[in-house]
């Protein structure tokens, strides 16, 4: 990423400025509107602390890098960098709430933001983190009828981002359920594809870009979202993910695509990985950790953690010729392809 180092301060700063430390009155006004003399700093400082908490960890930002890179792709402003909060904002509240679902305790090497705030404030803070860089639409300069374009593809990536977790509580909460591949992907095009997704497409709606060519290249980087999730999924089994405990999908009981691969293959053995699910998502440490163990020895011995990471490869592969296609010789578009084979390389 040394090359998109001022990139990626420059979208610090607007976050930083979209979700400030210390609220003002002006940002009170941008994000609540007039009429809110009432709602002193100070509060909206407190319902503000579980977004801050997450956002101030860091985290990789290669959605709004995307956004950013797909725009110099397709000759766009610097306008552009306004636009960010869009993607890695809602991004940072769906881990919030999904942490309180999932009874996660740990989020990129430290507590779930839960477990500081409580479950009340850290639900709303990761709510309002959905709604909140709507103001930027608001305030930025595009005509009405590319605003209302942003607002069009912001909602559908919010309906499909709760699609997308409504699936995936549904398949962790009953064990007896196993979902089919193509189910699977489309969870993962709703919950993982669909941010990537719109970054795209808040680019090519910034650069004036036709409706056609916006929703092709959103489709090129929901692939990619659904690429990086799987090889996500094979990573936590494998190696685990950098803050969270190796196999906690299973301790979860998420239905990734790896178990999936193994129980079409392995019928037989269906009972008993479900019987390891139920173990491994007990509070006994000890009884857990093999339970984890044993599930993951399975799927090792099916292939299916390989399979899957072939999948996911494939998937990636083919999206990056397609961006290639889409803007030629491009030096943004060779960026944006190291960014995708540096978390390539991280995640195998």
């Amino acid at each position: 990423m040394n090359h998109n180092k001022e990139r990626l301060k420059k979208i610090e700063d607007v976050l930083m400025r979209t979700m400030p430390e210390k609220s003002s009155r002006s940002w009170i006004i941008d994000a609540a509107g007039e009429g809110t003399d009432a709602l002193s700093e100070t509060t909206a400082d407190i319902f503000n602390a579980p977004g801050l908490e997450l956002l101030g960890r860091g985290g990789k930002r290669w959605r709004p890098l995307v956004m950013v890179l797909m725009g110099e792709a397709a000759g766009g402003s610097s306008l552009i960098y306004q636009l960010t909060p869009l993607v890695e904002l809602p991004h940072n509240g769906s881990l919030i709430v999904d942490d309180i679902e999932d009874k996660s305790e740990e989020r990129r090497g430290g507590k779930s933001v839960h477990l500081i705030y409580g479950d009340d404030l850290s639900i709303n803070g990761g709510n309002f983190m959905y709604f909140l860089p709507t103001f930027l639409i608001d305030k930025c300069s595009l005509s009405p009828q590319l605003k209302y374009r942003l607002y069009s593809a912001y909602s559908l990536a919010m309906r499909r981002l709760h699609c997308g977790q409504g699936m995936d509580i549904q398949w962790h909460n009953n064990h007896d359920y196993i979902p089919g591949v193509e189910e699977y992907l489309q969870m993962t095009r709703f919950k993982t594809g669909c941010l990537s997704s719109l970054a795209a497409k808040v680019a090519m709606i910034e650069a004036g870009a036709d409706e056609e060519r916006e929703n092709q290249a959103g489709q090129i980087w929901e692939d990619i979202g659904v690429g990086f999730q799987i090889l996500d999924d094979v990573m936590n089994l494998s190696k685990g993910n950098p803050g969270k405990m190796r196999g906690d999908d299973i301790v979860e009981g998420k239905k990734s695509l790896p178990m999936i691969l193994h129980c079409a293959s392995r019928p037989g053995t269906v009972e008993k990985i479900r019987e390891l699910f139920d173990q491994a998502g007990l509070e006994n440490t000890v009884r857990s950790t093999d339970a984890v163990e044993k599930a993951i020895n399975m799927m090792e011995e099916s292939n299916s953690i390989h399979k899957a990471g072939e999948m996911g490869l494939e998937m990636l592969n083919k999206a990056k010729t397609q961006l290639n296609k889409l803007f030629p010789c491009k030096e943004s578009t060779e960026l944006m392809i190291g960014v995708i084979d540096s978390f390539i390389e991280k995640m195998l």
